[in-house]
């Protein structure tokens, strides 16, 4: 695991300010919580990585910061999203469209289908820059050969002028990132960036995000569902359940000394590369959908430590060690449940 130095910034006024922010999907009569009192902070030239199964909600979060959740059928239902100290949900669509790509941006989980197949990638990242800023279409088309540089694109002047479908996914997933660092975001959102890459390319865009991070002072928000990912990516992370953050803690901390059980479920079903080899524990059951999860802590019908506690009462997402917050009626500090 790649050591991660405490950030002399950590304590100082965060880029990112997540507060009790809720989303509800609307059908009908029903009202279901996708994502539901999530509150964090993510702080500049840090990386928060968000883990979870598929259906925790981690890229509803993601795209409710963005703003960029299907209205209907789902919605804010209330909360903060502070950038900067400037809240963006009160914001209408044009306002938003002057944040997006500026101060906030994202890439998301497949380029191929992000892209626009009818111009060049050249033009897509120009587009950011003309959206934002006054420069030429020259002005514009000299900064994107400069970016595809940047992100490790060889032959920059020729690729500028090429279509998405010409370029291999590592490319594209290039080109998505140098779109996304055309106007020098605050915060830079990363929803599963290598998924369907190989080992390699994936190890590449992984070093170009952390290179990015050290030199620009972006702050990172990292969804992903590999734990080693995480690890290596990550100075603190969240790991989230049925759309609750149910821990959160420093990323040493947290692979060190999981506290839910959950995320030890989640760290026993990795298999070990080094030392003594265990059968891998895969977590039972699946993750309830939004309209059908349980009264209390939502993982008791999966969870070997659960009782009537955990099945009538929800845990509130407390601080067991310093930095270190627990969601869990029997979470030790620091300690297996």
């Amino acid at each position: 695991m790649t050591n991660h130095a405490d950030s002399p910034g950590a304590a100082a006024a965060p880029v990112l300010d997540i507060r009790d922010f809720t989303i509800e999907l609307v059908t009908g009569k029903m009202v279901s919580p996708i994502v539901d009192g999530a509150s964090f902070q993510v702080h500049e030239g840090r990386t928060l990585g968000i883990v979870g199964e598929s259906g925790c909600g981690k890229s509803m979060l993601s795209l409710g910061i963005m703003k960029l959740i299907p209205t209907p059928p789902a919605k804010i239902a209330e909360g903060q999203v502070l950038l900067d100290g400037s809240d963006l949900v009160p914001l209408s669509d044009k306002q938003m469209e002057q944040v997006r790509g500026n101060r906030i941006s994202m890439i998301f989980q497949e380029p191929m289908t992000s892209l626009n197949p009818v111009y060049t990638v050249g033009y897509q990242i120009g587009e950011a820059l003309r959206a934002h800023s006054s420069l030429s279409s020259a002005a514009a088309r000299q900064k994107a050969i400069e970016l595809l540089r940047k992100v490790g694109i060889p032959n920059p002047e020729k690729r500028v002028d090429e279509y998405p479908h010409s370029l291999s996914g590592g490319m594209r997933q290039r080109v998505m990132i140098a779109i996304a660092l055309a106007c020098e975001p605050r915060v830079l959102i990363a929803d599963e960036p290598t998924t369907a890459l190989d080992v390699t390319i994936q190890a590449q865009i992984l070093d170009l995000m952390r290179s990015l991070k050290t030199e620009s002072g972006t702050a990172i928000m990292l969804i992903s569902h590999d734990l080693g990912v995480i690890a290596e990516m990550a100075d603190d992370v969240i790991v989230m359940y049925a759309g609750r953050i149910i821990e959160q803690a420093p990323v040493h901390s947290l692979f060190a000394a999981p506290s839910h059980p959950y995320t030890q479920g989640l760290l026993a079903s990795i298999p070990a590369v080094e030392g003594e080899q265990h059968r891998l524990q895969p977590v039972p059951g699946t993750v309830p959908p939004p309209h059908d999860r349980p009264k209390g802590c939502a993982f008791h019908p999966r969870c070997s430590f659960s009782d009537e506690k955990c099945r009538a009462e929800r845990p509130p997402l407390e601080e067991k060690l310093a930095g270190h917050r627990v969601a869990c009626w029997h979470a030790g500090p620091g300690a297996s449940a």
